[in-house]
């Protein structure tokens, strides 16, 4: 029998239609939304939910699921832009949550992602474990099952102050007053690696649904985003701030790519442009001032958190590159001269002082096209004198023919160059959180942003270390 993706494809749109909507527009259901009630806890949650298959990736991370090729079936949206979530806004005590087996052919996993995009299983129906979900939070998890065939799962969950365990062959909770479970049935297409490998694969080449279907990261073209530290959970955390849409979004920066187009390649101009090459040859360029369909990044201290607890400048070091030309990042001055922040042609790792609250931005140069990996670092001194430092990796696909899968380290084990452009089919399927809507920047904001380039340019520090570039 021959897999027709249209079909499963359409299944699992349907199925899953409520957690790709708009936040605005309806809540995601997710994969179980728990709530607490004065007779106890109660679950709500799809009877059914549809799956698409998939490779297991050749990472360390995903063992767990089998040997690289081997074939999984993953519940989600078909185009990537929805997985499920647990949903535990609605409840008064953390949750202790396990994941049982009525029936099926195989076994069935729980997981999510840790940091930078490395998978962690969470419960599986071959081993008698459970997991946490703290009371107020909403967990983005993937369901994973690894034989074809009809399955029914329990998804089980009890408030962790209600102090009842779970009985040890069901997985059901002791005292019904303090539990919820949900049952779903899980379909799995009988279908070969063959198949599926042949169908990944549409007319043009292209994964199904583009380059977020089998890869964890927000791929952003377009738009106003910055990079900036930020307290998460009290953690010093480096991020990436997404404007597009009408709420912003904070996202890790192990989840996102920037994808810049062939639209943004310029003429170097003369004067003291001679750091990015000759003036007249193009190099790819994110200007300091938006233009159309090009995405606009820029660099952010301005969290009310970090406003308040950290007095003083922030140090952001760029330690490391990886790519297959030069990086740039300099300010246009007054008269329209350039004044560099960072440059890889004269070696790593390099450091700008950010004044506090601060929102700027800057010319990000990339003189050949291909995948670069931007190592960088914000560190500073809270009001108590504690320093505080967290690494993050850019993730940059610069060309129209660059596949920004290749760029996502999440998604593929490690990034390269155009170049070098292994099978994209052996990726990781790793879960986005939506489809990112354009938001337009305003006047009041702009004239914000020049306000900070102007802060930067007279407060800019920076340190040569004696390394070379990659």
């Amino acid at each position: 029998m021959r897999f027709h993706r249209t079909a499963i494809a359409a299944a699992a749109a349907a199925t899953l239609a409520a957690t790709a909507a708009p936040a605005a527009a309806q809540e995601p259901e997710g994969i179980a939304e728990f709530d607490s009630q004065t007779a106890g806890l109660t679950v709500q949650a799809p009877d059914e939910l549809a799956t698409l298959p998939a490779k297991v990736p050749d990472r360390e991370d995903f063992a767990f699921l089998g040997d690289p090729g081997d074939l999984v079936w993953v519940a989600g949206s078909p185009d990537g832009s929805a997985f499920p979530t647990i949903d535990a806004t609605g409840v008064d005590g953390d949750l202790t949550v396990r994941l049982d087996k009525a029936e099926g052919p195989g076994d069935a996993w729980l997981y999510t992602f840790d940091g930078p995009g490395l998978a962690e299983p969470l419960a599986s129906t071959a081993a008698d474990d459970t997991f946490e979900v703290r009371a107020g939070t909403t967990t983005v998890v993937v369901l994973a099952v690894d034989e074809p065939g009809q399955y029914t799962l329990e998804l089980g969950g009890r408030e962790s102050d209600g102090g009842h365990g779970f009985a040890p062959t069901t997985g059901h909770a002791q005292a019904a007053d303090a539990s919820a479970v949900a049952t779903y049935q899980v379909t799995a297409a009988d279908v070969t690696a063959e198949e599926v490998t042949e169908t990944l694969a549409d007319d043009s080449g292209d994964s199904i649904g583009g380059a977020q279907t089998y890869t964890s990261c927000e791929v952003i073209d377009s738009g106003h985003i910055d990079i900036g530290p930020r307290f998460v959970d009290g953690e010093w955390t480096a991020q990436l701030r997404d404007d597009r849409e009408s709420e912003s979004v904070w996202r890790e920066l192990g989840d996102t790519v920037l994808h810049v187009p062939d639209a943004a390649l310029a003429p170097i101009p003369e004067g003291d442009f001679g750091f990015l090459g000759q003036a007249g040859d193009e190099v790819y360029m994110l200007p300091q001032t938006q233009i159309a369909d090009v995405v606009w990044p820029g660099w952010n201290t301005q969290d009310s958190k970090v406003i308040d607890g950290v007095p003083g400048a922030i140090d952001w070091n760029l330690t490391e590159v990886d790519g297959p030309g030069q990086f740039a990042l300099f300010l246009t001055g007054t008269f329209g001269g350039a004044d560099i922040l960072f440059d890889t042609a004269e070696g790593l790792p390099q450091t700008v002082s950010i004044p506090h609250n601060t929102h700027a931005h800057g010319n990000w140069t990339f003189s050949e096209p291909g995948v670069y990996l931007l190592t960088v670092e914000f560190a500073g001194t809270t009001g108590d004198g504690e320093e505080v430092a967290d690494t993050g990796v850019i993730q940059v696909a610069v060309g129209d023919q660059t596949d920004p899968g290749d760029a996502c380290l999440a998604g593929s084990g490690g990034g390269g160059s155009s170049d070098d452009d292994d099978d994209g089919d052996e990726g990781g399927f790793l879960p986005t959180t939506g489809a990112g809507w354009l938001a337009f920047a305003g006047i009041i904001a702009a004239a914000l942003l020049l306000v900070g380039g102007l802060i930067m340019f007279l407060s800019r520090k920076r340190k040569r270390g004696p390394t070379d570039a990659n």
